[in-house]
């Protein structure tokens, strides 16, 4: 037992090293990282499979500080095109879609160290977002920024997702109704993100249009929020493999990652699309509904837990308030709260795309209603809105570029001879049994080079031999992984 141990540590002495401690290869100009934790700030519940982090839920996404002249993202998009945000030091650099199946995303950066970030903006359902790699000039640093003292969650449906936020009900020039696409959806314009903002805290988004308690939008009970809250994304049909067929939310979410001081819970809305019309059967949504709350503060004994309705609609907040009270006297937790929202005023704010909110009305809700509740039940203090460009950046504006594979360096015999000896754990989640920690991801973090005039080789350029150097050093051989 001993000596597994000592091995172990030396493994994970060697791979830290090597995550700080780029190796470069001869003629080499640009350098290669991977998001994982020694890296960037991983934000919401996302998973690291096939060499790549993998965004599914809105606003999930990275954020580190960078310096040299660029910094530029690698992506793979699995599902429709997917709609993300860049910010640059504080601000909302470019926003858009990214339609093909690879692409890249340049920023250029000012001298000095840089904080870069990048959300994903459209929801989980509709396509998943690979971070496959993530390049800056050879000598340049990269390191993650740091956690927020605040830790908030949001539970919700298309409202939390910000589904047809950017377009009007009806398109004016037609006078035809608008239809719903990833390009009207951006979660950053939401109530939920914009108190994020004014509290200065990290924010974990589990949403889903058409999500519901008892269930989803029609009465389909197949994909309500029960099944899927102690996974690593809601239902997707999209694969994040390769090879095979791997949903992303098979994977397990390890509430250690992030245990937020408070949730908010805003559902209902679809399942009226049911009960308005089987109101006598509304004890079935009670009962759901407090089934939920045990689940939520199982996995989040801490929190305080907040449940509003009533954006579009607060026919079942009544049926909530009766679950709340019914939920308090069975567990005697007094850390639960109920708030009813105000609706859409159809004058003065204007409905989006199937009559959903659009940013004035999350933005009234942020500061006037839900915000305040916030900082009442949290003794918080709200400020105001930052002017970070999200809510008045021009239209889309996202430049998306050739995708750039990772190289191999050919001369590399170190890597080949740990071959035999490798054993390949490739499917691993940050929030996941194995995911997340130093150790688990160890031969995924270092930077590797690229040789600008060799295009085909393999993704793990000079990091092999560099950790084959910090092995001998270090009583270990680390073995690197491989892009299938």
């Amino acid at each position: 037992m001993k000596m597994k141990k000592s091995i172990f540590a030396g493994l994970c002495s060697a791979a830290l090293a090597a995550s700080m401690i780029p190796v470069s290869a001869e003629g080499s100009e640009t350098l290669f990282f991977e998001a994982v934790p020694s890296n960037v700030r991983i934000l919401g519940r996302t998973v690291y499979n096939d060499d790549s982090l993998w965004l599914a839920n809105s606003v999930s996404g990275v954020e580190f500080t960078v310096t040299g002249s660029q910094v530029t993202f690698d992506l793979s998009v699995s599902g429709d095109p997917t709609r993300i945000g860049i910010y640059l030091n504080g601000q909302l650099y470019q926003r858009g879609l990214i339609s093909s199946k690879k692409g890249s995303v340049t920023v250029p950066l000012a001298d000095g160290e840089n904080t870069v970030k990048l959300l994903k903006l459209s929801e989980s359902m509709q396509s998943e977002l690979g971070i496959d790699s993530i390049e800056t000039d050879k000598g340049a640093s990269i390191k993650p920024t740091e956690t927020k003292e605040r830790k908030l969650e949001f539970i919700g449906d298309s409202i939390t997702c910000g589904y047809g936020i950017d377009l009007p009900l009806k398109d004016p020039e037609t006078g035809k109704n608008n239809t719903f696409s990833t390009v009207s959806e951006d979660a950053s314009k939401t109530y939920a993100y914009q108190i994020a903002e004014m509290f200065d805290a990290d924010a974990n988004f589990f949403s889903m249009s058409g999500c519901g308690i008892w269930c989803n939008y029609g009465g389909n009970r197949d994909h309500t929020m029960e099944k899927y809250y102690t996974k690593s994304s809601l239902n997707t049909w999209n694969s994040i493999s390769s090879s095979g067929y791997t949903l992303i939310q098979s994977f397990d979410w390890d509430f250690s990652q992030y245990q937020p001081d408070c949730i908010v819970i805003n559902l209902g809305t679809n399942d009226w699309s049911y009960f308005g019309s089987h109101i006598e059967e509304t004890d079935k949504f009670e009962e759901s509904y407090i089934d939920f709350l045990n689940m939520v503060r199982e996995n989040n004994p801490d929190a305080k837990i907040i449940c509003t309705l009533g954006m579009m609609g607060a026919d079942l907040y009544g049926n909530i308030g009766n679950a709340v009270d019914s939920y308090k006297t069975e567990t005697g937790d007094e850390e639960v709260y109920t708030l009813e929202l105000n609706p859409i005023d159809r004058d003065s704010e204007g409905y989006g795309v199937d009559y959903h909110p659009m940013a004035a009305t999350n933005t009234r809700v942020a500061a006037e209603e839900l915000g305040p509740f916030i900082a009442e039940v949290m003794d918080w203090k709200l400020g105001p809105m930052p002017d970070d460009g999200t809510l008045t950046h021009t239209p889309d504006d996202l430049v998306v570029g050739e995708y750039h594979e990772q190289p191999e360096d050919d001369n590399n015999s170190a890597e080949e001879s740990s071959k035999e000896s490798s054993s390949d754990s490739s499917q691993t989640s940050s929030g996941s049994e194995s995911a997340s920690s130093e150790s688990s991801n160890s031969s995924n973090k270092a930077g590797s080079t690229i040789n600008p005039n060799n295009s085909n080789q393999n993704p793990t350029t000079g990091l092999a031999g560099g950790m084959a150097m910090i092995a001998l050093m270090g009583g270990a051989v680390i073995i690197s992984k491989r892009k299938k």
